[in-house]
């Protein structure tokens, strides 16, 4: 019967729009979910029942008729496409080192269960064996770890930075990683020695440098004046032991700056000698410079003014070994650690993933999306170097872009057409029962 034409289309429109109350209920739903993105529900039109096709305009010397239109009936509406809004949601800061956020475009990585999984929610935490993974399930965070050689140590560069192997995988840092120690190489004097001393007259200084093991040991300088003008004679001990140097005369200009030596050398091999030890590698080699003179900088230099004596030794660049204590993540995803001996070192780095079309991700719960055949291949890279517009914040988390307003007024405009569609099945139903009612 022609009138139960109106009872599917407005059937439709009641199913239609219950699917959008879905969207619009699972966006209100989530407004606290770190990491979630909004949907909105678009409808389109079902097809149309043509009775005509209507007909071209036929007219000849002022006589004739014009064209006619199509004679089609719509059949009602059905859900279209739920898009979802990949825009940022707002940042807010939080106590937890771990806790990572993305500011721009691009999504973290993670495995679990040997599937490739992408979220922009990056509250992570620590298990039992180290490994970085989702808090709610579990999933490993994927970056790159630090290189080691074949007996597990560290590999460093040039610059005694940590080396990260760029093999994508589970960024592990365990709770036993320790920072190795490094032999101080680099001791830095400054400070004035007085050009009115007496002949004889001494200042001693003495710093804590470290050894191969990270070991501490008594370095002692002594300058001592000789009877020349602008002229003392430098020695050196190791825990109280005498130790050869291969310079022993310090000359300055008449003007009190530093004339010769600008540095002085200390070798690894001696230190050994006076230890009677072979605790300072010597193969590198690992020999000690002291900083005599820094150019551009007379306060960072010896003078040799009339004054106090004020030589000391102010700094050197060893340390014992350290246990870690924090973790922290850097702009670019770079995992440092910080260690009881005061250094900080690179552990590890966040890797990031980005799509040609970030809406065509499909979405597996748990805050996750995986690849479908309309977002794109994958384009894993890191924050600032592979992709200088995104960054990861850490001490931050990603929150929801669901604007509840806008829910709300969505919500409203739904419930008044589902109350509409409602009607035209409920006078349709009137319109069949009084069709029924003919026969009588």
């Amino acid at each position: 019967m022609g009138i139960a034409r109106s009872l599917t289309t407005g059937a439709s429109s009641l199913r239609a729009h219950q699917q959008r109350m879905d969207v619009i209920a699972n966006n209100i739903s989530n407004t606290n979910t770190v990491g979630y993105k909004s949907e909105r529900a678009s409808f389109v039109e079902q097809f149309s029942q043509v009775y005509s096709m209507g007909s071209s305009p036929n007219y000849r010397a002022g006589n004739g008729s014009g064209g006619v239109n199509p004679l089609q009936f719509g059949l009602g509406v059905k859900l279209g496409a739920v898009t979802p809004d990949m825009s940022q949601g707002s940042l807010e800061t939080t106590t937890r080192n771990l806790d990572l956020a993305l500011q721009g475009d691009g999504f973290f990585v993670y495995e679990m269960n040997g599937s490739q999984l992408y979220s922009r929610a990056g509250n992570i935490v620590q298990d039992q064996d180290g490994f970085f993974v989702d808090s709610s399930t579990g999933a490993y965070l994927q970056g790159y770890n630090v290189e080691t050689d074949a007996s597990g140590k560290i590999v460093k560069d040039e610059n005694d930075i940590n080396i990260l192997d760029r093999q994508v995988t589970d960024i592990q840092i365990e709770s036993s990683v320790i920072s190795e120690p490094k032999q101080t190489q680099n001791i830095k004097l400054q400070g004035n020695l007085n050009a009115n001393a007496a002949e004889g007259d001494e200042r001693k200084t003495s710093i804590n440098i470290f050894d191969n093991l990270g070991g501490s040991r008594t370095l002692g300088l002594t300058f001592t004046k000789t009877a020349n003008a602008n002229e003392y004679t430098i020695a050196g001990s190791i825990d109280g032991v005498d130790l050869t140097l291969g310079t022993t005369t310090l000359t300055f200009n008449a003007d009190g700056t530093l004339n010769t030596p600008t540095d002085l050398a200390i070798a690894a091999a001696d230190l050994n000698a006076a230890l009677g030890s072979t605790v300072f590698d010597e193969n590198t080699p690992q020999d000690i410079t002291v900083s005599l003179s820094e150019s551009g900088n007379l306060g960072g230099s010896l003078t040799n003014f009339s004054g106090l004596n004020t030589v000391t030794i102010s700094e050197q660049d060893g340390y014992k070994a350290g246990d870690l204590v924090d973790l922290s993540v850097d702009n670019e995803g770079r995992v440092w650690g910080s260690f009881t001996n005061g250094q900080s070192e690179l552990l590890g780095q966040v890797v990031m993933a980005k799509f040609a079309n970030n809406e065509g991700l499909v979405k597996e719960g748990g805050n996750f999306f995986s690849v479908s055949p309309n977002s794109g291949l994958v384009n894993i890279g890191t924050a600032g170097e592979i992709f200088p517009s995104t960054n990861i914040i850490g001490q931050a988390l990603e929150q929801s872009n669901v604007d509840l307003t806008t829910e709300f007024t969505e919500m409203i405009s739904t419930q008044r057409a589902y109350e509409a569609a409602s009607r035209t099945v409920t006078v349709t139903d009137q319109m069949l029962s009084i069709v029924n009612t003919l026969k009588r």
